[in-house]
């Protein structure tokens, strides 16, 4: 998405067109131009005298200041227009532009006006007279100008003490900090309490200043520290550094190596630095150094015994592995902790609008302070004006060390669906015992970065074909054909279920692969789209992976050495294909199946002896045999969509849950039947949902009538449960030809 697709950009469109029609009416350097316009309508906005202003800050006016003053009082007008507090508009038109390689070497995504707003109230109670504020990566300041419009309101003498006494600023970028004055100063008329504010904010990389630099700062630590910290590895991968130098090219293509000059040379520049950066920040030591991960850690030592925090972060922190050290530290530390998960589908940045983020709320523990009893969790989303939460969940530690040793949160909405998560974790087997039978062995057979050089694109002897993850479906190997192109540009025809082939876009020469790839390519094995998101229609894909093919790094590979049957494989295929363990999975899991997500969600208590279990593998072998029978015809996919309407029962049943359980799980799934045609006078097809609280009924022995009529009725119209909405347009070739 670009800036201005986010509802924040679109509102200030026309703001944004009038400064550059100001801007092209002067002469000089536009970005000073243009500040010197955001600062003249800070002076209409505050009543400050804008000649004095320049003068009391060293800005040398670049046209009359009369004439700035002309041009902000139609600016001004604009920005009442929009409907967004006018100080938080001038933060929001100040930022610095980046572009995308800009973004994402600097972490950099800017918080919008709601979030903004939102963070300020979280900490409302805390805005107190005297209290000190810190932003110490603050980018324009509109998180420090959002609290202090909840702290002051509309009190200009409130306002001017505020900011005389309390707002405290850091950050790498002068023009930044500039930025942030200039929508601070539209709060007051009074430009001795600016100046004052602004001797005291720095100019410097936050993560890197010293200790004594803070204590100068503020003796005592803060009152309230408030961020929106960078967001990014400490990382440089070949495809952002060929961006970076100003190509253009998809992920996943290829590169020439004369757009790798100085790669190396760069890569280990940004290694030392992740290695300064772990000297100071010993919570970034486990996996890749994150910036946001530094900043938190940074963030909570400002904070004063009993102060307060309000940061927006990724999901990462309540999820990844490398995060844990960072969780417990803000466990141990605290003794008020909650996590708001928000998703971007509001257009809050200009990033994908499936990205998940958190607000985090902490007080920091005093000296004589009892521990942290509970963790919170809880939703947010927005409209185009605020955002709103839901009421929190209280997570007990010891309920929670219990079931999440690594103290990842399970991304839970309500007290029921926490409930649930305990009763299914609670009975089930962990796979991470080494003694399991269920203990996995994983392997990313080839990477397909690396491996590039050596694939072709036809088949040749002593070559196998390469399966990657887009041709993994539940239960389904195969299920694209590959057309043309490379990357994400490569162009994939979707196959109808029960017509599953293996037709690739590259091949392996074996005489390059390592001997484990080799050893597993010839035999049977499971293996997992490990690309996946909590929104998606479905979070797990799994299948058989047969000899003779070999997998990319993006469907890793499982075999079980406890118990090398293919019954424990097909087992555990019919297990995490299952509606119920998807629903688990989306508790815990992002944007990528990794084996340590996998490793610490149970598997319900099934005796593979036993009669559940044994229907269970006799389904999942049947699936694939239905799969590869080169028929696509309506019967053959609603005897598939039987089968796994069976077994996801099956499943639910050995988790110890019931039909209200079922409901409740159904909730998270609503992109279920999006390619089926709904019921007269319905706005979707529930008839996955239908489908399979008629198959519980029926096995239960409850009234099945209502289901029963809605299925059939379904049915004529030519709805086919189970089947993924990529796959639907197949369905509709196959019912035209029916009705000719």
């Amino acid at each position: 998405m670009k800036p201005s697709s986010t509802v924040e950009g679109k509102r200030l469109a026309k703001a944004d067109a009038y400064i550059a029609q100001c801007l092209a009416r002067h002469h000089g350097n536009s970005d000073e131009l243009r500040f010197q316009l955001l600062e003249a309508a800070s002076a209409r906005l505050g009543g400050f005298d804008f000649a004095e202003f320049c003068g009391q800050f060293g800005i040398k006016p670049l046209a009359a200041p009369e004439r700035f003053l002309d041009d902000a009082r139609t600016l001004v007008q604009l920005l009442d227009d929009t409907g967004i507090h006018p100080s938080l508009c001038l933060s929001a038109l100040a930022r610095e532009a980046l572009d995308h390689s800009q973004q994402r070497s600097s972490g950099a995504y800017h918080t919008d006006f709601r979030l903004a707003l939102h963070l300020a109230h979280s900490v409302e109670k805390q805005l107190k007279e005297g209290a000190k504020v810190i932003d110490p990566a603050c980018g324009a300041g509109i998180l420090l100008t959002a609290v202090s419009i909840v702290a002051c309101g509309p009190d200009r003498i409130l306002a001017s003490d505020w900011l005389r006494n309390s707002v405290y600023a850091a950050d790498l970028s002068p023009m930044a900090l500039r930025g942030t004055r200039l929508s601070l100063a539209s709060l007051t008329d009074d430009l001795g309490a600016i100046a004052t504010m602004h001797s005291r904010w720095r100019a410097q990389d936050s993560l890197l200043a010293s200790d004594s630099a803070w204590l100068d700062m503020s003796r005592d630590g803060f009152d309230i520290v408030i961020a929106n910290p960078p967001w990014e590895k400490v990382k440089l991968t070949r495809h952002e550094y060929i961006k970076a130098s100003g190509e253009t090219r998809d992920y996943g293509t290829s590169y020439r190596l004369q757009s790798l000059a100085g790669y190396q040379e760069a890569k280990t520049e940004r290694a030392a630095m992740a290695g300064t950066l772990i000297e100071r920040y010993p919570l970034l030591a486990k996996g890749e150094p994150d910036l946001y991960v530094a900043f938190t850690e940074l963030l909570y030592k400002l904070t004063r015994a009993g102060g307060h925090g309000a940061l927006l972060v990724p999901a990462g922190l309540i999820r990844s592995l490398n995060t844990e050290p960072l969780r417990r530290a803000l466990a141990n530390g605290t003794d008020d902790l909650t996590f708001t998960v928000l998703e971007n589908r509001a257009r809050h940045f200009a990033i994908d609008t499936r990205f998940k983020f958190l607000v985090v709320n902490y007080r920091r523990k005093t000296d004589s302070g009892k521990p942290l009893a509970s963790i919170k969790i809880s939703h947010a989303s927005a409209d185009n004006e605020s955002v709103t939460a839901v009421p929190s969940v209280r997570l007990p530690l010891k309920d929670l060390e219990k079931l999440r040793p690594d103290l990842t949160l399970p991304e839970i909405r309500s007290a029921e669906e926490w409930r649930l998560f305990k009763k299914m974790q609670i009975g089930g087997v962990l796979p991470s015992t080494e003694d399991s039978p269920w203990y996995p062995e994983f392997c990313r057979e080839i990477d397909m970065t690396h491996g590039r050089r050596h694939f072709v694109k036809q088949p040749k002897d002593g070559c196998l074909p390469v399966i990657e993850g887009r041709m993994v479906q539940p239960h389904r190997l195969g299920c694209k054909s590959y057309v043309s192109g490379e990357g994400r540009s490569a162009v994939w025809r979707n196959l109808s279920p029960g017509e599953s082939r293996i037709a690739p876009q590259f091949w392996l020469p074996m005489s390059v692969a390592s001997a484990e790839a080799t050893r597993r390519s010839q035999r049977l094995r499971a293996g997992f789209c490990d690309i996946t998101g909590q929104t998606n229609e479905r979070s797990m894909m799994a299948s058989v992976i047969p000899p003779d093919v070999i997998c990319g790094n993006k469907v890793p590979t499982v075999s079980f050495p406890n118990d090398p049957s293919e019954d424990r494989l097909f087992l555990w295929l019919a297990v995490v294909n299952s509606l119920p363990f998807d629903w688990l999975l989306r508790r815990v899991v992002t944007t990528t199946v990794n084996y340590f997500v996998l490793l610490s969600l149970r598997l319900p208590g099934l005796d593979i002896a036993s009669l559940p279990a044994q229907r269970l593998i006799g389904i999942a072998k049947k699936l694939h045999d239905l799969d590869q029978a080169e028929n696509s015809g309506l019967d053959h996919v609603w005897r598939i969509a039987e089968l796994r309407c069976e077994a996801d029962v099956l499943v639910a049943r050995a988790y110890g849950c019931s039909e209200d359980d079922v409901r409740l799980m159904l909730r998270d799934f609503p992109l279920l039947d999006r390619g089926q045609p709904p019921l007269p006078g319905e706005m979707s097809s529930t008839v996955t949902q239908d489908f399979l609280l008629l198959t519980w009924l029926k096995k239960t022995s409850g009234e099945i009538t209502q289901y029963a009529q809605r299925v059939e009725a379904m049915r004529k119209l030519g709805a086919v449960p189970y089947v993924s909405s990529e796959f639907a347009s197949g369905l509709k070739c196959i019912k035209r030809k029916r009705s000719i």
